[in-house]
């Protein structure tokens, strides 16, 4: 565990991994997801950056029973789909998941 700060890009990412089998998995083949909070040990809550090439996925549509889950928009534009509706966002935009959404990179 590192004992002075980091930057969240030498973290080593994992790229296209999922566990959602075939023909699902292809959504998540542009995604890059560096585990931030694992770095530092953090049990209670997890930090992901994931970086989204144009029509890749950072999920599945889907929600959360027992725990949180936070998106913040760092750069580029995507788009959230909560229910029927699409939204964009941008750079500095964000949400949280009890909106039930799925977000893709524009």
């Amino acid at each position: 565990m590192p004992e002075k700060p980091i930057r969240a890009n030498d973290v080593e990412g994992t790229r296209g991994q999922t566990i959602y089998p075939d023909p699902f998995r292809q959504v998540m083949a542009g995604r890059t997801r560096r585990k931030l909070g694992g770095v530092f040990g953090l049990t209670n809550f997890g930090v992901n950056l994931a970086h989204l090439k144009p029509g890749a996925a950072s999920a599945l549509y889907h929600w959360h029973t027992i725990q949180d889950e936070f998106v913040f928009v760092l750069e580029g534009t995507a788009t959230v789909l909560v229910g029927d509706n699409e939204y964009e966002m941008v750079a500095g935009d964000y949400s949280k998941d009890d909106l039930v959404f799925e977000f893709q990179p524009k």
